[in-house]
C-alpha cells in the first residue's frame, strides 16, 4: 500500500495499523492523526502561565 504520508518507522506503522484497525480508520487516517496528536503534545497550551 502506498502513502501519501511520509514515511513511517516499523513501531510507527505497527501502531498506526492497530490504532486504525481499533477505530475502523486506514491506516493512512490513523498515522495522521497519531502524528498530528504528537505534533499538538509538542506544543506549549496557549494561555498557560509559564514558569
Amino acid at each position: 500500500m502506498l502513502s501519501a504520508i511520509s514515511p513511517a518507522s516499523a513501531a510507527e506503522a505497527y501502531e498506526a495499523t492497530y490504532f486504525a484497525r481499533k477505530c475502523g480508520l486506514t491506516r493512512d487516517e490513523a498515522l495522521r492523526i497519531m502524528r498530528e496528536a504528537q505534533a499538538g503534545a509538542k506544543t506549549p497550551a496557549e494561555g498557560k502561565p509559564k514558569g
